[in-house]
């Protein structure tokens, strides 16, 4: 139970600061509205809320794989979302299951604290990735704990003046002992939870 809250609360910090079929990508990708690989249908489902699609398989040597991709249109212009999604600080009043957030602008890591009634306990998470203030592509890891070198890219772009977010991740290692379907699922769940929350606060300044 423990490991599957980690795998919840890590899905959350990458849609967070934050994608279709999550396999068709090798490694992290640079992608905007017209190269994401999702259908038109879902494309358009994007202005009624974000998408995810977290893809986990059995690889050889006892190994296991994660494909995560999540994608969502915000209602504001990009210029006028960053103001509140870039302070990470800020989190713990923008989320409700994070009751401590902060930033290091040197180390360029996250800390945040996460409380939630489907959690047994308090659980602390860091993550790395610099302050997103513009529309760009932007690199995070996961450089120790579990899932350690979990890598991954934020795309933010413009699409017909709104703000267009993606976030895909990769992650291989030794098997969690967790089923596939349910490391799926929480993963893919939260992560459409916390983009929604995200976009709904920073749609007033």
């Amino acid at each position: 139970m423990r490991q599957i809250l980690k795998i919840f609360n890590i899905s959350s910090i990458s849609i967070i600061l934050t994608l279709c079929n999550a396999s068709s990508f090798q490694s992290p990708q640079t992608l905007s509205w017209e190269t994401i690989p999702l259908s038109q249908k879902v494309k358009d489902s994007l202005s009624d809320g974000p998408y995810a699609k977290s893809s986990i398989e059995e690889i050889s040597n006892n190994q296991q794989k994660l494909d995560y991709l999540i994608a969502g249109l915000h209602k504001k212009e990009c210029s006028y979302a960053l103001v509140k999604l870039s302070q990470y600080e800020r989190y713990h009043e923008f989320v409700d299951f994070i009751t401590e957030s902060s930033y290091n602008n040197t180390s360029e890591k996250i800390r945040l604290k996460l409380s939630h009634t489907f959690l047994p306990f308090n659980m602390v998470l860091h993550f790395k990735i610099e302050r997103i203030t513009k529309t760009g592509t932007y690199r995070f890891l996961f450089d120790s704990g579990f899932l350690k070198g979990l890598t991954g890219l934020i795309n933010i772009s413009s699409h017909k003046n709104r703000c267009f977010f993606t976030s895909t991740a990769l992650w291989q290692g030794p098997d969690t002992g967790i089923p596939d379907s349910v490391f799926s699922f929480f993963s893919q769940a939260l992560g459409k939870m916390a983009m929604e929350r995200l976009f709904r606060v920073s749609e007033t300044l």
